[in-house]
């Protein structure tokens, strides 16, 4: 092996894939939900059903990753950065439960 070959642990890869997919789905959820609701307020734009895809595949993105990284846990594999990608994918679904506690109150 050279110095300029990059050795990454077969341990990490699945908790590195969680860790991406779980920020790639935060932030689909966020830019779909955010930019979504003034879509479906407006009534003279086309809708928000393009914002509504994006916030379901960015929530498909992130059960992928919450479950990768429960198993990457029970495996044993990479714990610190699996758990840092459970964190991550919770902080969307934390957000939906805070939104519909306040929409019932």
């Amino acid at each position: 092996m050279s110095d300029s070959d990059v050795y990454v642990s077969p341990t990490r890869v699945p908790a590195g894939i969680a860790l991406l997919l779980a920020v790639l789905g935060t932030a689909a959820m966020y830019a779909g939900f955010v930019l979504g609701v003034p879509a479906a307020l407006d009534g003279s734009g086309s809708g928000a059903g393009g914002f509504i895809v994006l916030f379901l595949a960015g929530a498909a993105l992130v059960l992928a990753a919450l479950v990768i990284s429960i198993v990457c846990l029970v495996r044993g594999l990479a714990r610190g950065i699996a758990i840092l990608a459970l964190v991550v994918a919770l902080v969307p679904v934390v957000g939906v439960v805070i939104l519909r506690i306040a929409a019932v109150s």
